[in-house]
């Protein structure tokens, strides 16, 4: 493996930050001549060609892809606000395991799920990447030029932060792949660079140093951060996920250290990082995401819960530290839940200063006999969540939960395990319905902070307000502006109309996501005069629903009747299939390079009512793909379950009213 190679491992150390003297030594020459050769360009004498400098430039990436001379000179230019950007791919996350059992299990299960489809055993070829602590971005070039670096955000929307990210140690500005393709990598703060740059002494660890200079908005400081690759979005096809970090590191991009070998050489490698190797790097990590290398075998692995189940993350023990109570707080969610979180005596764990762990809900509050003034161990857990394992020693009256929401002084009902405030115009409630309207229009413009101010400022109370909103209205609020105010209005507008699934998942309703909306509109409620006079018989006989889910949206809509017709009579409508586009209902996943950029092509399918997937599933219905007779496998995947493969042209023609290709997907091998 990494340090201690097998007969199943690879041979040599791959990835990571750490060089060997002789390394360190030619990448100090080699900058010291890039140093010099750029002075005398800039000065007008050149000393070599532009085709010399750049074979340095490519020999120093090869050597040492993040030393800090590769990073742009200068400053970037200062902005007021950080744009918001939709991912090409939705950056999503890993299921975790948290022991050596765990991890065993999983193996099995993959491997028990490959064998119905007659695959070999998978156990013996693992790969194994060490999972960062840092700020996860995508960082896109089109034409072998950086174009875009957007932050992770929620996953689908990010912030467009490319005029810091360029400054980063180990981004290129330019790379030999001509093709548009979607990186992903971590910001990271190096331990030694927050021990020893003054610039950092404010931030506690090198995780919330990456987070916070990353985002500064004058760009101080992000030349001291460094960024490390560890996938590609899709764009291009590779046999394993060596191929892929092979790739990522022959166009000079840093990575994190990686390893490959069997289910036992995992678990040994696990232990040497937990007993010794996590302590010697320069950077933190909170565990290893262990891979079937093979990913024909990943793509028939599928997802579960949105969540690939060909990979995995293997957390390391959560430490724990025994502290004292302060004071037990109540808070009101958005979704009216109220819950306790304990104020403790500040704690180091990971790294990071705890002062506030989670205590889930009364019942574990009832549960742990917890009062102010015990002492208790608290953890991180998966190095990040504080969380209140146990009292230590009893020193306080036990915690009473409140009968009153914190935030509206109403009663609270008690349901199960849980404290609910039922209070439709509670603060945080309202709040929470505003936070669920803008998630289901997509308008990227509105954050929690602006929400929360338009509300506490009682301009708004339900979805239909926000369209009574004036430029004046926001634009008076504390740190907005008629700039700021103009582009969220615009963003508002700009989503309408909105489709039935949309509309219905806005409202809000308790169990009711987007895919419900779309699972009553494919079994035919199109209309939603329809789906008000439905009946919770009709609803439970919808394939995906049933008795409970059929109770609870027809109670949910009853009780929306009112807001639905005020949103109607301020012209929120939602639209039928026919208003919808060409692509109404339709399901789209993109494979391989392409002639448009990603995002172009996400949006010309929604534009036109269609619906994007991260991946194939039997859900979809076409998948584009350059050349339809591709043998990838994702293709092999897509005609296994029907799905129809396409081309960009196909697409472009059907988003302007084409009927589709008359090209059934053949049948598998």
């Amino acid at each position: 493996m990494i340090d201690d190679p097998t007969p199943h491992a690879s041979a040599a150390p791959l990835g990571g930050l750490d060089l060997d003297p002789a390394g360190r030594e030619r990448a100090d020459a080699l900058a010291a001549r890039l140093d010099r050769h750029r002075a005398s360009y800039y000065a007008g004498t050149p000393e070599i060609s532009d085709a010399a400098y750049d074979a340095l430039e490519d020999e120093l990436r090869t050597v040492d892809p993040t030393h800090p001379v590769l990073s742009r000179v200068g400053s970037a230019p200062a902005v007021s606000e950080w744009e918001k950007a939709r991912h090409e791919i939705p950056m999503g996350s890993l299921n975790k395991v948290v022991s050596e059992e765990e991890l065993k299990g999983w193996v099995d299960r993959c491997e028990e799920l490959l064998a119905k489809d007659g695959h070999a055993p998978v156990r013996d070829a693992l790969f194994v990447a060490e999972k960062l602590d840092g700020l996860s971005l995508e960082i896109i070039y089109r034409d072998g030029a950086l174009a875009e670096a957007i932050t992770r955000g929620d996953g689908d929307v990010g912030e467009r932060i490319t005029a810091n990210v360029v400054r980063m140690r180990g981004v290129p500005r330019r790379i030999k792949e001509r093709r548009p393709i979607s990186v992903r990598g971590e910001i990271i703060l190096r331990r030694s660079t927050l021990e020893s740059e003054p610039f950092f002494a404010e931030y506690a660890t090198t995780r919330n140093g990456a987070a916070g200079v990353s985002r500064r908005f004058d760009g101080r400081g992000a030349e001291h951060l460094t960024v490390l690759f560890y996938d590609v979005a899709d764009h291009l096809d590779f046999a394993t996920e060596q191929a892929k970090f092979e790739w990522l590191r022959g166009l000079g991009l840093a990575t994190p250290r990686t390893a490959s070998g069997s289910l036992a050489d995992v678990i040994a490698l696990y232990r040497r990082y937990q007993e010794e190797t996590r302590g010697s790097l320069d950077y933190e990590i909170d565990g290893l995401v262990i891979s079937i290398d093979s990913l024909a075998a990943q793509a028939l692995l599928g997802e579960l819960n949105r969540r690939p189940r060909g990979a995995t993350a293997l957390k390391f023990a959560s430490p724990a530290k025994v502290t004292r109570v302060v004071s037990i707080d109540w808070d009101t969610g958005p979704s009216g839940r109220v819950t306790p979180v304990a104020t403790v005596e500040p704690v180091e764990l990971v790294g990071a200063v705890v002062q506030r762990a989670s205590l889930h809900n009364a019942a574990n509050v009832r549960a742990l006999g917890l009062g102010v003034g015990d002492e208790v161990l608290v953890s991180r857990r998966n190095d990040v969540i504080p969380y209140v394992e146990e009292v230590v020693e009893k020193r306080g009256a036990e915690a009473k939960p409140p009968t009153e929401c914190p935030r509206c002084a109403q009663p609270i009902v008690v349901e199960g395990e849980y404290l609910l405030c039922r209070n439709a115009e509670c603060p945080a409630i309202v709040e929470g319905r505003i936070h669920n309207w803008i998630g289901a229009i997509g308008a990227l413009e509105w954050g929690d902070k602006l929400v929360a101010q338009v509300v506490r400022a009682g301009l708004v109370r339900e979805p239909v307000d926000l369209y009574r909103l004036t430029v004046a209205d926001i634009a008076k609020l504390e740190r907005r502006g008629e700039k700021i105010a103009t582009k969220c209005l615009e963003e508002l507008r700009a989503r309408l109309p909105v489709t039935l699934p949309v509309f219905l998942a806005g409202l809000g309703i308790e169990g009711f996501s987007t895919q419900t909306a779309r699972l009553l509109f494919a079994a035919g409620y199109t209309e939603l005069e329809k789906l008000q006079a439905a009946t919770e018989p009709e609803i439970a006989a919808v394939p995906g629903l049933g008795d409970i889910k059929a109770r609870t949206i027809v109670k949910g809509l009853a009780a929306r009747r009112e807001e639905v017709a005020r949103l109607l009579a301020g012209g929120i409508l939602p639209v039928t299939p026919e208003q919808a586009g060409p692509l109404a209902g339709v399901t789209f996943c993109f494979t391989g390079a392409a002639e448009r950029p990603r995002a172009e092509l996400v949006r010309l399918v929604e534009g036109a009512g269609g619906r994007v997937l991260s991946s194939v599933t039997k859900e979809l219905k076409y998948l584009v793909i350059a050349d339809v007779e591709s043998s990838s496998s994702k293709a092999a995947k897509a005609r296994k379950l029907g799905t129809v493969l396409i081309t960009e042209g196909d697409l472009v023609a059907m988003a302007s009213g084409a009927p589709p290709p008359a090209r059934p997907a053949p049948p598998g091998p």
